[in-house]
């Protein structure tokens, strides 16, 4: 478990995968998980956490900037992803 410090944790919205806040594993303990979400910092016991951590890359690969709200997008950016924009066919 140790591996998934510092991998991105996303909270999404929806059947359309908005996401709305982006935070940062930043301890794992040997029964709970530490994640910094911005404001806060959570602690989960390993039996409550729900996410997938991914990798910086994942998560630029994952979710285009589309995606993002306006909070989430300017978190994503502090922690340094590189969020793309996708073109739409009209």
């Amino acid at each position: 478990m140790k591996d998934i410090v510092n991998n991105f944790c996303v909270k999404t919205f929806g059947s359309s995968n908005l996401v709305t806040e982006i935070g940062k594993v930043t301890k794992v303990a040997s029964r709970t998980i530490h994640v910094d979400w911005g404001m806060k910092t959570w602690v989960y016991q390993n039996k409550d956490f729900k996410w997938i951590p991914l990798t910086k890359e994942e998560v630029e690969k994952k979710y285009p900037k589309s995606k993002f709200t306006e909070d989430s997008l300017k978190r994503a950016l502090a922690f340094g992803l590189e969020i793309k924009g996708t073109e739409r066919l009209t």
